[in-house]
């Protein structure tokens, strides 16, 4: 359920007496005076919305569009009030400034969030001291959060995000101790994260995430036991992940990914048992992965790639069953990859890629028949191909080069049909190509360039016609090019150097005229001539992936 209607129907009962309260102290503003405001806001505004035509002068602003009403006791009277504006969506351009926010003291409810509101959020706006709900996120307010919004004591949910929002996030955000949501993300927010924010005991979600904010995590954070999810990625935080965080021990969602934390991982995270997506992702992190994490076994995603953790894969990370992405690339891991992860029967991103990884793939890994994406190329991997790899049929890019392969493909492979994108290349790998390589017709990139491969080309590959960028340079693949080739209307880039084919190639293989590379150097066969128009390319060093 959304927040704002989780909130809406979470205070009904409540507002009854919360307006009557208001009524008392605003006794002498009327339902005309709260229309005659929403009137005036209404031609501030340019080319007003389709939503706001209901607004007239000569109707109860209780019909309008967007517009709720409440009856209030005030003495023996039950007078309506304006208490809801909610007009998401609606192509509003204009300022919150214009909006006279003492003429409509019984707002509990705004939300204009998705509209085109611009210019600053009002200081004014603190006179709404029974407003409980403001959501304008999605809009181009800028300048600084007033400090004054302190003041709305009674708020729960206060969202900003996707604004141009500037300055520091103001202190006295720590007054609104009622607030369940707090929400500033996407803005260019700067300085320090107030540490009177750990005053915000009732808090389910805090996301600061996205600007410019600096300096550490303030051990404060950790007061906020009730936090589900707590959002800090994208800024320029530094400093270790304070201890303090092992409180949070209903957390849900934890992202500090895209700043400049260092320090190891802690081991409190260990703690926070409901924890289902831990984002820690590019930043400056070392040490070890803690055995520990393997107690998290609500686990589902696992981001920890581009930071400097070292050590080896805990085997313990086997107990994460429910996991669905694990990802550690651009890091300084060594040693094997744990036989234990061929238990992780939900994953479906495992990319181990740009580190020291060693020894042999475990033949478990062929038991995560849901894996799409599985990346370990650039390490040091030996053996070969274990050929229970043929049991991942739902495999969409798998990526093994740079390492030292060697033995032959499995002829399973075959069988992986959704098959979009093969990297084999520099590796040591031999024997023939599976014929039916691309048996499943959806093959786009397929490069095993630099490897030992013989035979022919793979039979498939004729009626392969999706392929984008194709690589099978420095084997000693035969076969006649005119023959085994077929038409590719989306063919991008070709390099087929340094074998043993033969045969003409025809004008009609990119019938696209997309070809910008065709690579045909040191083809061994002297029979092998070329009729076509492209222009022939050495590869560079820094061409050659795709």
């Amino acid at each position: 359920m959304r927040p704002t209607l989780y909130l809406c129907l979470m205070l009904m009962p409540c507002l009854p007496l919360l307006l009557g309260c208001h009524a008392v102290r605003h006794g002498g503003i009327s339902l005309g005076s709260q229309r005659m405001a929403l009137l005036h806001w209404k031609a501030t505004l340019a080319s007003p919305p389709l939503q706001m035509s209901s607004w007239q002068e000569k109707t109860s602003p209780c019909n309008w569009t967007g517009i709720m009403c409440m009856a209030v006791r005030h003495g023996r009277r039950m007078p309506w009030v304006v208490t809801n504006i909610s007009l998401p969506d609606a192509g509003i351009r204009g300022q919150l400034g214009e909006l006279n926010f003492s003429a409509l003291p019984f707002l509990t409810h705004i939300d204009l969030h998705n509209n085109n509101l611009h210019g600053a959020l009002p200081a004014s706006i603190s006179s709404l001291t029974a407003l409980s709900v403001l959501v304008l996120h999605h809009n181009q307010l800028i300048g600084k959060i007033p400090y004054e919004i302190g003041s709305l004591e009674s708020l729960r949910l206060l969202e900003l995000s996707f604004n141009r929002l500037t300055g520091h996030i103001p202190p006295s955000l720590g007054n609104l101790t009622m607030l369940t949501d707090l929400l500033i993300n996407q803005n260019m927010v700067s300085g320090l994260v107030p540490e009177e924010i750990g005053r915000l005991v009732n808090l389910h979600t805090l996301q600061l995430s996205n600007s410019t904010l600096s300096g550490m995590i303030p051990k404060t954070l950790g007061n906020l036991t009730r936090l589900n999810i707590l959002y800090l990625f994208g800024n320029q935080l530094s400093g270790p992940i304070p201890q303090e965080l092992g409180r949070l021990v209903r957390l849900k969602v934890l992202g500090l990914n895209s700043n400049d934390f260092s320090g190891p991982i802690p081991i409190f995270i260990a703690n926070l048992t409901k924890m289902n997506q831990l984002f820690l992702y590019d930043n400056q992190i070392t040490g070890s992965i803690p055995p520990e994490l393997g107690s998290l076994t609500m686990l589902n995603q696992l981001v920890l790639h581009e930071n400097q953790i070292s050590g080896t894969i805990p085997p313990e990370l086997g107990n994460l069953t429910m996991l669905d992405t694990f990802t550690l690339f651009t890091n300084q891991i060594s040693g094997l990859i744990p036989i234990e992860l061929g238990t992780l029967m939900n994953l479906r991103l495992l990319d181990f890629s740009n580190n020291q990884i060693t020894g042999i793939i475990p033949q478990e890994i062929g038991n995560l028949v849901n894996l799409i994406y599985l990346q370990l190329s650039l390490n040091q991997i030996s053996g070969s191909i274990p050929i229970t790899f043929g049991k991942l049929q739902s495999l969409q890019n798998l990526e093994l080069f740079n390492n030292k392969l060697s033995g032959s493909l499995p002829q399973e492979f075959g069988d992986l049909i959704n098959l979009v994108e093969l990297g084999l290349e520099r590796n040591s790998l031999s024997g023939p190509l599976p014929a039916n390589i691309c048996s499943g017709g959806r093959l786009r990139y397929f490069n095993v360039h630099t490897n030992k491969f013989h035979g022919p080309i793979p039979r498939s590959l004729k009626t392969c016609t999706g392929l984008v960028k194709l690589s099978l340079g420095s084997n000693q693949l035969t076969g006649n090019i005119s023959q085994d080739f077929g038409v590719y209307p989306q063919l991008k880039w070709m390099v087929l150097s340094a074998n043993r084919l033969s045969g003409q190639i025809s004008q009609n293989l990119g019938a696209s005229n997309q070809l910008t590379m065709l690579h045909l150097q040191k083809i061994y066969d002297h029979r092998f001539h070329t009729s076509n128009p492209f222009k022939i390319v050495q590869p560079s060093r820094a061409n050659t992936r795709f």
